[in-house]
């Protein structure tokens, strides 16, 4: 009876066993299943690194993963790209930074760049480019590592200046003053010529400067100088001196000349000569049958001594129309009128009058 149970015992303890080295048989047997299925289905994974391929085997699919698997770190601005194709083979690209330098405005900017041109730094950068800059590459050249590009700020400004131009001197000649004498008729006045230039400023230095014309500001005004034309000066002096054109001190255009006896008068502010003309020096007392009334004279004294000049035929007297005297000369007091006497006298009519009574307005 006991051997019985021993074998039972026996029987069981081997299908214990049996069934124990069975289940270690299939584990094995699955991990190795698992190990081989595992290595057999890693794909193939292409990095190509500044053009430099290499190749591992992965079955990652994050590309951090699959670089730290190849040994391969990134740095600041790399860049990576990731491609599967249809043979589950994966092509990661590392694009390496690169190191450009951007300086404007004093201010430096250290960028890191994988590609791109000189543009796309300067706006990396955060600089913008005004009109007048000056780049130190051309914006579409490509980038490269340790670049420096600088932008120069350009400033133009416009200013002028003034440079004064010197009269000149002009020369006339005058009845109104002695031949030989000079008289400043009326002074110069300097002119002005203004210069525009625009003047070149990088980064705040002036570095040149461009004229872009000039104009004539302010003319200039000549001075105008007399040089006489009398045998003496005047008493009657024109205010325009050139109506009356002197040849060696006499009227170059005449219509005749009376000659004769000139003495002098004067009278009160106001007073009204016989063509109803106001008494002034430069209007004398003639013969109207003579001379008529209106007539425009030149009077000089025979022997050149004294010169009445320009004077307009205005008035009359008793001894103009006995003949005694031939003109009387309008002076501006009673002491010039002495002073003056009596001269012979060579009256040239310059033009004749029409006798005429002129009107009050006419004064």
């Amino acid at each position: 009876m006991k051997s019985q149970v021993i074998k039972e015992k026996m029987k069981t303890f081997a299908s214990r066993g049996k069934a124990i080295k069975l289940t270690i048989l299939i584990s094995i047997t699955m991990v190795l299943v698992l190990i081989t299925g595992a290595l057999y289905f890693r794909s193939s994974v292409y990095i190509t690194d500044n053009g430099i391929v290499k190749e591992i085997k992965s079955n990652e699919t994050e590309i951090e993963v699959i670089l730290r698997e190849a040994g391969i770190e990134l740095y600041e601005g790399d860049k990576t790209s990731f491609e599967k194709d249809s043979n589950d083979k994966i092509y990661i690209t590392i694009m390496r930074a690169f190191d450009v330098t951007v300086i404007a405005d004093g201010k430096t900017h250290s960028l890191r760049l994988t590609e791109g041109t000189v543009e796309d730094a300067v706006k990396a950068a955060g600089v913008k480019i005004g009109e007048n800059d000056i780049v130190s590459a051309e914006l579409d050249e490509e980038l490269f590592a340790g670049i420096e590009i600088k932008v120069s700020r350009v400033k133009f400004v416009n200013r002028d200046a003034q440079v004064e131009i010197p009269f000149g001197t002009e020369y006339v000649e005058t009845s109104n003053l002695k031949i030989g004498t000079e008289e400043v008729i009326s002074n110069g006045k300097n002119g002005i010529k203004t210069y525009l230039y625009k003047d070149m400023y990088i980064d705040g230095k002036y570095t040149s400067t461009e004229r872009l014309g000039a104009e004539i500001t302010k003319e200039p005004v000549n001075e105008v100088i007399g040089r006489g034309t009398a045998l003496q000066v005047p008493y009657a002096k024109l205010s325009e001196p050139d109506k009356v054109k002197l040849v060696n001190g006499l009227p170059e255009d005449y219509v005749k000349v009376v000659s004769g006896k000139a003495t002098a008068y004067s009278a009160s502010a106001g007073s009204l000569t016989a063509s109803n003309r106001y008494a002034v020096v430069g209007t004398v007392a003639v013969n109207p049958n003579v001379i008529p009334y209106g007539s425009e004279l030149y009077i000089v004294a025979q022997d050149g001594s004294r010169v009445y000049g320009y004077a307009i035929a205005a008035d009359t007297g008793l001894g103009l129309l006995d003949g005694r005297v031939t003109v009387d000369v309008f002076m501006g007091s009673y002491a010039d009128s002495c002073k003056w006497g009596a001269v012979y006298v060579d009256v040239y009519v310059l033009s004749l009058g029409d006798n005429r009574y002129i009107s009050a307005s006419e004064r």
